[in-house]
């Protein structure tokens, strides 16, 4: 391509003045200047030369005229010349400026079209970039007010290329209500910012009515005063992305099985309208289904995550949408009533959801009577941080549960004294067997027939060096409650049976020992086989030893302590049910469990001469145990009057203080060696209290 063409290219067609403009302009070359310049500077040496040149001549001509006219043409050879010079000097100067001027616009010219060559190049690249992105892009011209939306942006809407003409009013149409104010709202602080960057997540409608999530990024151009004058940027589709980051927000601060906020979403809460408003107070509820592990072990796990979300449905109706409800696992949920703040308020709206609570629950045909455990803890009277107020509320329930369950209960300094005293017995209680502080009472159980002794109840008691007497109501829930019981329950067996032992190795009477099972070693195989190893140590035979249940504790698990007991009783040891009658199904258990002996509860007895129906309740019992082949007895006999009435309706055994309170094995021996016991005096007859029973023991 020559000169001329590329000329053309830059300066367009038919319009080669530009040339002149360029070169005058960019290299300063008039040539109407330059041609006057050269003129007068001809001009000027032609008349120098025409004044000096013709005094020089005359001057060496000396007179001669034929020398002279010699000279003249000499002088203009020189002239023509010496002109010539001048010419080439300065035609050729001015030439080779303008030979430079064309170089540089050749050059400037090249640069140029391998610009244009580039650009069209990178506007090919860039179309194809948006046309390949998942992005779709979007323009905004502020000054001029010019929208443009590309077809992968309006595509993304699902809308085809040319199907509708997208602008601002359709963009804006397009919001979700609910995302519209705010959208609007940070556009317009960007643009008042110093920002470079634009980032924003909006929901937009599709053609086909649906919502997706749309991320928006932009970038501002700015003029010179810095401000916004042009707005660009991209929208990708990332509703696939927001439903996952939802799932997994709902797994973090949701529980799978009620929907209810989880244990995480509830400190967040907590700490929350901490640091929100100190001044504001809230209540804190902390609430435990009482015994439901029985559910799970009766009907299963599944229908105890059904009963739970049965029983979290029905909270959720009891409280306000203003209240924050949250199961933080298993069967505990927690509540905070954040428009209530006044004790007489709270028990009023906590007694109405235990009682909505307090009802037969009916799951996979199964019925449950459940209750509820509350504790209770305000802010900021409680705790002003999420530690002290759930340590504090977790106090407060666990007295309610300590307590008997199904009630609520305030925290209160009092309160946590009482635990903090319960937990140093605790402690106390793990090393009293290490460091023998227990040892063993035994109360004798007589015939009535000739009021002989048949056999013992080993009871145990505990003196503590410092604290001095403990009284079994006191240590035994704790040490169950802890599993303390277990091993407490294998020094007692382990004690009693060698005692056994003893006495035969003595030469006392063969009466039978009585030892009280719990609940835990009820449940536990190990105990049957330990019992085993110590029958065969101590050579006793198993027909020497009785073992004790309650209904109670057959009640944590009925078909494993019925398969305990069976074989218990496959060794020739005799089970007592004791304490019977204070449970709804008594019968149930003398009908399914092997059963030899029952231990009528004192509360029969107590009021057996003074009641008519307690009267009749105990014939009725006795009888009926008779008639199922069992042996009776009758526990907590304090009077004469008693006595006789038992025996009128053939109880067969009898136990109380009218007989004898608890006594040491030396007492014990005494009594065994008289054979019988004879109450002879009032005093022996009146139960010893408590202090007497300490300072004895």
């Amino acid at each position: 391509m020559g000169i001329r063409d590329r000329l053309k290219l830059y300066f367009g067609k038919n319009k080669l003045e530009g040339f002149g403009y360029f070169i005058e302009n960019e290299y300063k070359i008039n040539p109407l200047l330059e041609s006057v310049k050269i003129t007068l500077i001809y001009g000027l040496f032609g008349m120098l030369w025409i004044l000096f040149s013709d005094q020089l001549t005359k001057s060496l001509a000396g007179g001669s005229m034929e020398v002279y006219q010699q000279m003249q043409t000499y002088k203009g050879v020189v002239y023509v010349f010496l002109t010539m010079l001048l010419l080439f000097f300065l035609v050729s100067s001015r030439l080779n400026l303008f030979k430079i001027a064309i170089k540089e616009l050749a050059d400037s010219i090249q640069k140029l079209q391998q610009h244009r060559n580039a650009l069209a190049l990178s506007e090919q690249r860039l179309e194809l970039a948006v046309e390949g992105s998942d992005c779709g892009i979007w323009d905004w011209d502020l000054e001029s007010d010019v929208y443009y939306f590309s077809a992968k942006y309006t595509d993304t809407l699902g809308y085809k290329e040319g199907e509708v003409d997208f602008n601002y009013d359709a963009w804006l149409a397009s919001l979700h209500p609910d995302d519209r104010e705010e959208t609007l709202q940070t556009i317009e602080d960007y643009l008042r910012s110093e920002s470079d960057f634009l980032e924003i997540v909006y929901r937009m409608k599709r053609s086909t009515g649906e919502y997706i999530w749309i991320l928006c990024k932009a970038r501002a151009i700015r003029d010179d005063q810095h401000k916004v004058i042009r707005l660009a940027g991209t929208q990708t589709d990332i509703t696939k992305k927001k439903l996952l980051e939802d799932r997994l927000h709902a797994s973090a601060y949701y529980d799978s099985l009620t929907g209810l906020p989880n244990r995480f979403f509830f400190e967040e809460k907590v700490n929350e309208l901490i640091s929100r408003n100190r001044a504001q107070k809230f209540a804190l509820l902390y609430m435990d289904i009482d015994n439901f592990k029985n559910v799970n072990d009766s009907v299963g796990h599944a229908s105890g995550d059904l009963l739970v979300k049965h029983i979290a449905d029905r909270i959720k109706q009891h409280t306000s949408p203003a209240d924050f409800v949250a199961r933080l696992g298993g069967d505990e949920f927690a509540i905070i009533y954040e428009g209530i703040d006044e004790k007489e308020d709270i028990t009023l709206t906590v007694l109405d959801l235990q009682n909505s609570l307090r009802r037969p629950w009916t799951v996979d045909n199964h019925e449950f009577y459940i209750s509820t455990s509350i504790g209770i803890a305000l802010y900021p009277e409680h705790g002003e941080d999420l530690a002290t107020l759930f340590k504090n509320v977790d106090i407060a329930l666990y007295l309610v549960k300590r307590n008997g369950k199904d009630y609520y209960r305030f925290y209160s300094l009092e309160a946590q004294n009482k635990m903090l005293e319960q937990l140093a017995l605790i402690n106390y209680l793990r090393h009293a067997i290490e460091y023998d502080e227990f040892h063993l009472l035994y109360q004798p159980i007589i015939n009535m027939a000739d009021e002989s002794i048949i056999g013992a109840e080993a009871l145990i008691r505990w003196a503590h060096p410092r604290l001095g007497f403990i009284p079994p109501y006191q240590f035994i829930p704790l040490a169950e409650e802890t599993g303390l019981i277990y091993n407490i329950e294998k020094w007692v067996i382990k004690t009693a049976l060698r005692q056994k032992k003893q006495w035969l190795e003595s030469q006392y009477p063969d009466v039978k020992i009585s030892i009280n099972l719990s609940a835990k070693s009820l449940t536990s195989v190990e105990m049957n086989e330990e019992v085993k190893e110590l029958l065969l140590e101590t050579g006793l035979e198993a027909q020497n030893v009785q073992f004790e249940v309650t209904e109670t504790s057959l009640m944590k698990d009925l078909e494993t302590s019925r398969r305990n007991l069976k074989e218990i009783k496959a060794m020739g040891i005799e089970i007592a049910l004791d304490d019977f009658g204070t449970g709804y199904s008594s019968l149930t258990y003398l009908k399914k469990l092997p059963i030899d002996v029952v231990k009528l509860d004192i509360g029969f007895i107590k009021n057996i001469s003074t009641t008519k129906y307690d009267h009749l309740i105990v014939k009725h019992m006795i009888n009926l145990i008779h008639d199922l082949n069992l042996k009776v007895v009758a526990e907590g006999i304090e009077e004469a009057e008693q006595l006789v009435i038992l025996k009128d309706m053939a109880c067969d055994y009898g136990q109380g203080y009218f007989y004898s309170r608890p006594v040491r094995k030396e007492e014990f021996e005494k009594l065994m060696k008289k054979g019988t016991i004879q109450p002879s005096s009032s005093d022996e007859k009146t139960p010893p209290s408590a202090r007497q029973i300490a300072a004895s023991s």
